[in-house]
């Protein structure tokens, strides 16, 4: 399986180190390279990756800063001199796979990308269900996966649109969000859920479904890249 990564580092030469590290990795790709959290952020809004090699001790937001205020990151190998952020990034221990001591050796790089590499096949291998059983109108209504162009939040409502039909739900979309467990399904904007295989054009921040013009937050962007995979 293919990974791609993203480096984040402020020193020059730790960059060059990673970059030259992962180039010896066949089946790695290495999407970019940023300077700064700042620069890393612009760059997902038009790269995806797999996870990032990012630095802790930055100038301005630091590595740990980042992970606190953005969401749906990439998995994480933290690369730091210093053991004791290890307890801060315990509450984000399922998107944080390793630490990294610097320097980084080449052994202990290629066994937390192993780390990354096991992860991501998990997530392809996870279980879901292609259908959706909804509460509407006081019955239970089945909705194929295939059959479901995007979900949005109408007032104190959820709707569920197909081709055919709509489904007004009485529950917040963040509730829907939290019970879905599909790979096609894919929040993209705090009023939106999409049917990845729906679209039909993605141009800026917003997405086209069935002639629908769809918004896409910022913090929403990256993993909508890393979904799609484009060419």
């Amino acid at each position: 399986m293919e990974l791609r990564c993203i480096i984040v580092d402020d020193d020059e030469m730790s960059r060059v180190s990673l970059q030259k590290f992962c180039e010896k990795i066949e089946d790695l790709e290495v999407a970019a390279v940023c300077k700064s959290a700042a620069q890393l952020i612009e760059v997902l809004e038009q790269e995806w990756a797999d996870f990032i090699l990012l630095d802790i001790e930055m100038p301005g937001l630091s590595g740990m800063d980042l992970v606190k205020t953005v969401t749906h990151l990439p998995y994480i190998i933290f690369t730091t001199s210093r053991t004791e952020y290890a307890t801060q990034a315990f509450e984000f221990q399922e998107r944080i796979v390793d630490f990294l001591g610097k320097p980084v050796s080449f052994p202990r790089l290629i066994k937390a990308i192993d780390r990354v590499r096991e992860k991501v096949e998990q997530n392809h291998l996870q279980k879901t269900t292609d259908d959706i059983f909804i509460k509407t109108d006081g019955r239970i209504v089945r909705i194929p996966v295939d059959d479901l162009l995007y979900i949005e939040t109408v007032g104190d409502y959820v709707m569920f649109f197909t081709n055919d039909a709509k489904y007004m739900v009485h529950s917040t979309l963040k509730r829907i969000d939290e019970k879905l467990s599909h790979p096609q399904l894919l929040k993209v904007h705090r009023s939106y859920i999409i049917n990845l295989s729906k679209v039909v054009d993605i141009e800026d921040n917003t997405i086209v479904i069935n002639k629908k013009v769809i918004p896409v937050s910022r913090q929403y962007k990256p993993l909508l890249l890393r979904k799609i995979d484009p060419l």
